[in-house]
């Protein structure tokens, strides 16, 4: 009786003692977390690293040149889906001010704000003086230009509005950047990154993209350059800016960084090649995106379609890079949508809009870009690689894709059957080069009319070319059911080539976070492990788990009858 009462004790002792050591951990862990200077703590178990700071911001505020304060207005006790937004928005702050070598700081900052919405008698925005959060200096939120948003909110018996501040402001010296509008469902690093990118580049160190016109196609359109400079001041701010050339008529500026190629339905004179040529032999970067396939512009409702030629392919196939003349079909991976048929118009999978899953993971360009579709594109002859350039494939067609060299309509019955002309995947369908390229005009005398100052046989060492055979593939069109989808993968890929050319890789990878990822098929070898890791897997862990348990406890029982 007696040893049975000192094995009690003894176990009471040793529960007693183990539960003190625990406590006494927890305690003295959240103390030290809660010092100023205590790291932050979290674990990222999402695959693209959402909640973790990009390599890329980490290194731009590790390198900042002057401090930088950021205050965040935010109203408190918002409801769904906001409810944790200035938790995630302060997280993402902290790591940010960790890897800035005491170069920034932030504020939490909580204005007073009524309910009510666009009522002068329930809503004190509308009197500055009634209202504290109005406050009409300069450190209040409208002091930045950050207003009150409506946002619903719901009660036990009341569905209503309510007028709150989301904002962000960040100061760097006399400069101020400006967020209005946080929202949960933005990339919150891309815009607090760009932010810091602007407040400490200087103007001369920003870019320029020139767009090429006087050949025809969108480039021409008097909108497109101020659609392009809307969408650009939404993603870059004045980071990056859209700019007109015509290498036809006159020199391409100095001041532009990158050149791009888009759809022109005109031949290049020789004069515009010398000078696309010779900006590419600058160091520079030059993108053609293009499709060589078209509608009649006549009767642009038909299924024929007639080739274009603008007199640049033997450009670019004296870099490397060959645009053919041909048009890839895939069967069996593509996008449904409308097309024509015996039937007339019809919902059919249409081969003619391939739809690639083949990435470069490898290239910045692509790496976080999960597929793309390009409508009735190309396929590029690749030229194998020297030592001074390097080729670097971005997209390639599934095995299965065939390629038709003679293709005078998309009508469904003519393409949907196999024919003794087709040629068998894979394709390259978008293709990069860097290096120091040779010139296309190498031995051979200037076009009239050009300025040969400072001509260059070879270029420098940052000269940058890619090549797509599609330029359509960032314009919806719901009717073939090119959805936005695909259109915003496409968009992507271009911002990413933009940047790749001007030689600013720094917002790529923050950009590219929160992409949804596709899921791929899954082989018979793989499926099967699965299933038989489901089956087999769990029940056999918890086994494993029992038998440790087990094996412990009689340990235990053993130490205890020694003692």
């Amino acid at each position: 009786m007696t040893e049975h009462k000192n094995t009690k004790a003894l176990r009471l002792l040793d529960a007693s003692v183990f539960l003190a050591v625990v406590i006494a951990i927890a305690v003295v862990v959240n103390i030290l977390l809660a010092l100023p200077s205590a790291p932050t703590l979290r674990v990222d178990l999402t695959e693209e690293g959402l909640y973790t700071l990009s390599p890329a911001s980490q290194a731009l505020v590790a390198e900042l040149p002057e401090e930088i304060v950021v205050k965040l207005f935010i109203s408190e006790n918002l409801q769904y889906p906001d409810h944790n937004l200035e938790q995630r928005v302060a997280d993402l702050l902290t790591e940010y001010r960790a890897h800035a070598n005491g170069r920034l700081r932030f504020e939490i900052i909580h204005p007073d704000e009524a309910e009510g919405l666009d009522d002068p008698a329930t809503d004190p925005a509308a009197d500055p003086a009634a209202d504290p959060a109005a406050d009409p200096g300069e450190d209040g939120p409208k002091g930045f230009g950050i207003q009150k948003i409506p946002v619903g909110v719901r009660g036990d018996d009341q569905v209503g509005l309510r007028l709150v501040y989301k904002g962000m402001a960040l100061l760097a010296g006399d400069r101020t950047e400006v967020i209005k509008e946080i929202r949960g469902t933005d990339n919150l690093e891309y815009e607090i990154s760009k932010r810091i990118k602007l407040l400490v580049t200087p103007e001369e160190a920003r870019h320029q993209v020139g767009f090429v016109a006087g050949f025809g196609g969108p480039v021409d359109s008097p909108q497109f350059l101020q659609g392009i400079n809307g969408a650009f001041s939404q993603i870059y701010g004045d980071l990056l800016t859209a700019v007109e050339v015509r290498p036809g008529e006159q020199e391409i500026p100095a001041t532009v960084d990158a050149l791009v190629i888009l759809n022109p339905n005109q031949p290049f004179s020789p004069a515009a090649r010398y000078r696309v040529d010779q900006f590419l032999m600058g160091g520079k970067g030059v993108a053609w995106l293009q499709t060589s396939l078209v509608s009649n512009p006549q009767m642009p409702m038909l299924p024929m379609r007639q080739p274009v030629n603008v007199d640049l392919a033997p450009l670019f196939k004296a870099y490397g890079l060959e645009l053919n003349s041909d048009v890839v079909l895939d069967r069996q991976s593509n996008i449904v949508g409308l097309a024509f048929t015996s039937r007339g118009l019809a919902q059919v999978s249409n081969p003619t809009m391939p739809i690639f899953t083949d990435i470069n993971a490898e290239s910045i360009i692509t790496r976080d870009v999960p597929m793309l579709s390009f409508p009735l594109a190309s396929s590029l002859t690749v030229a194998p690689p020297s030592g001074e350039v390097e080729v670097i494939e971005l997209v390639r067609s599934e095995p299965e894709a065939v390629r038709r060299t003679k293709l005078d309509s998309v009508d469904y019955d003519k393409i949907a059957t196999p024919q003794p002309d087709e040629a068998p995947g894979p394709f390259v369908m978008a293709a990069a080069l860097q290096g120091a390229l040779p010139s296309a005009f190498a031995g051979q005398p200037a076009p009239e009319g050009v300025s040969q100052e400072g001509r260059r046989d070879r270029a420098e060492v940052g000269a940058r070319v890619v090549v797509v055979g599609n330029g359509d593939f960032m314009f919806p069109n719901a009717q073939t059911g090119f959805s936005q989808q695909y259109a915003s993968l496409g968009a992507l890929f271009l911002l990413n080539t933009m940047d790749w050319m001007v030689q600013d890789d720094a917002l790529i990878s923050i950009r590219s976070k929160g992409i949804p990822r596709i899921v791929t098929e899954v082989k018979e070898e793989e499926h099967t492990a699965y299933q038989l890791g489901n089956v087999l897997g769990v029940p056999a862990l918890f086994g494993l788990v029992g038998v440790a348990v087990w094996a412990l406890r009689r340990q235990r029982r053993a130490a205890l009858k020694l003692t």
